[in-house]
């Protein structure tokens, strides 16, 4: 099964863990069955004064340990489905993050963030219930067949076959509730991306005046999601219906012929407590068990998307960058699709420190050469060297070299002082001069709380021109070697351009910049100038 792959190649540091509080639910099992046992035990022979004196304190002892065992695992066990889940959450990010554009670009972004906190939250889960439900089945199922035995070794023969018949068919149905599930899965995850879609986008739902449209795709959606629920729900029902006939029968036989017994004197009657003790304990695991294994095979199909999705390629290599001097790309050629069109780059080079200008007009692929730059997208032939080594040598510290401000600004939801400062330490003075140098002073001066003012999901509360600069200072202040700007004034007027404009010629020599853009404001502050010609790259 995937879903206990995945968890055993994620346990990690909570591995030791685990298997402790495993081992604290076989002797809770023990302890907690226990106290049918003696008391089965001493009502063997003839109830005497001294039969409390000597079963209360051993009954006691069972359940203080029991006792003992339910707080660690109500203490341990449950604290680990939080933890591990939110640490799968931070590994998974950290490989999500990792993939490409053109993988990301198949993907909506709220599906993948369902899945991975669906996958992190099921796998949490069940490593709480397998803790406190594997090591309590394993020694009440083995005590209960052992002290049966004892009385009777065909009726312990006859509840194994019972049990073995149970887990056969069991497994047999669990293979058409995979089917049932993954058919599920798919619904819920349509489901999930289209409310994501709509709901990530809902300022864009409100401004054209479209809730209606969105609200009925939804709905379609939801629909045969719901068939699908029902689906999986009936034939559920109707195995465990099965299931609990298979019990209830071998429950009732077993009790008949245990009663006969005890009236024709071959064993005792506290034989007949043990094992309806112990049937129904066994019972009521057998069927948690159930409960765990249709999780286990729901939680599969989402196991197997997200590991699909994550196993894309990264070409990411061991090598940790060194300090640029030179980049060069030859022969590039990159499509979206076989039959899409295709971008070519004869050759492009820079050095440490120069300012180039791409120029080309509309859908000639500047966004997308500046992302092959940024080792952000794989072209399917060509060379990008950073230093004259191949790119996929280097691992994530390529990704570090730089700071790429799109055309869309992109702005966290979180306050304006940690979007502009990534978890980096800088003085305000700083913040607010780089503010005011991109004309934004009159923004931070109308904020509720300055600096500490949420910006809202997107930037929402900002314009596009605000957003742009903000965007722009953020990159500035990360300080990296290379800075990407795709159409850096798109959205500004001249003096805010010109503003713009002086700040990126004030920056360090040592740092390199390329632009693309079709505004000529910008030449100026360019060295080297390439142009974008029917897709083709060229030097001017």
């Amino acid at each position: 099964m995937k879903t206990l792959e995945f968890l055993n190649a994620h346990l990690g540091r909570f591995a030791p863990l685990f298997w402790l509080l495993l081992l604290v639910g076989v002797v809770d099992g023990g302890a907690s069955f226990a106290v049918p046992i003696l008391l089965a035990e001493f009502t063997k022979q003839p109830i005497s004064p001294q039969l409390a004196r000597q079963v209360i304190p051993l009954i006691t002892a069972a359940l203080a340990l029991s006792l003992t065992c339910h707080w660690l695992l109500r203490r341990f066990g449950e604290a680990l489905i939080g933890k591990l889940s939110n640490e799968l959450r931070i590994k998974l990010f950290v490989q999500a993050e990792a993939l490409n554009l053109e993988t990301l670009a198949q993907h909506h972004s709220g599906y993948l963030a369902s899945l991975i906190n669906t996958v992190a939250g099921s796998i949490g889960s069940l490593t709480g219930t397998m803790v406190w439900l594997i090591g309590q089945l394993c020694v009440v199922l083995a005590l209960f067949l052992f002290f049966t035995a004892r009385e009777s070794i065909p009726l312990a023969c006859a509840n194994s076959a019972v049990l073995m018949v149970f887990v056969l068919v069991n497994l047999f149905l669990s293979k058409r509730i995979a089917r049932l599930a993954d058919s599920l899965n798919r619904t819920q995850a349509t489901v999930m991306e289209r409310f994501l879609d709509f709901l990530t986008n809902i300022t864009t739902v409100k401004r054209l005046g479209v809730s209606e449209w969105a609200s009925a795709s939804i709905e379609a959606d939801v629909k045969l999601n719901n068939k699908a629920i029902d689906s999986l729900q009936f034939f559920h029902a109707n195995r465990w219906f099965l299931l609990h006939t298979i019990f209830y029968t071998a429950l009732l036989t077993t009790m008949a012929l245990l009663l006969s017994r005890v009236e024709a004197g071959l064993i005792s009657g506290s034989m007949l407590v043990l094992f309806v003790a112990g049937f129904t304990r066994v019972q009521n695991l057998a069927e948690r068990l159930s409960e765990l294994l249709k999780t286990v095979l729901e939680t599969d199909s989402y196991v197997v998307r997200l590991e699909h999705i994550l196993a894309q390629p990264k070409h990411l290599g061991s090598e940790t960058i060194t300090p640029l001097t030179h980049i060069h790309l030859k022969d590039i050629s990159f499509h979206y699709a076989p039959d899409s069109y295709q971008l070519r780059v004869p050759e492009f080079s820079l050095t440490a420190g120069e300012r180039i200008l791409i120029t080309g007009q509309s859908g000639q692929g500047k966004t997308t050469f500046l992302s092959i730059l940024a080792a952000q997208r794989t072209p399917q032939s060509g060379e990008c060297l950073w230093n004259g080594n191949p790119y996929d040598h280097y691992n994530h510290t390529l990704s570090h070299s730089f700071a790429v401000v799109s055309q869309e600004a992109e702005l966290f939801n979180l306050t304006l002082r940690e979007n502009l400062c990534m978890q980096q330490t800088i003085p305000d003075q700083q913040l607010i001069k780089m503010l005011n140098d991109l004309q934004l002073s009159e923004l931070l001066a109308s904020l509720p709380q300055g600096l500490d003012t949420k910006v809202g999901e997107k930037g929402l509360r900002l314009s596009a021109g605000q957003k742009q600069r903000i965007n722009i200072a953020r990159a500035l202040l990360l300080g990296r070697p290379i800075l990407l700007l795709d159409e850096p004034t798109s959205h500004l007027d001249q003096t805010t351009e010109k503003a713009v404009i002086e700040c990126l010629r004030a920056v360090s020599p040592k740092t390199t910049l390329v632009i693309a853009s079709h505004r000529q404001a910008l030449r100026e502050i360019c060295g080297k100038h390439y142009h974008f010609e029917g897709r083709v790259l060229l030097r001017e």
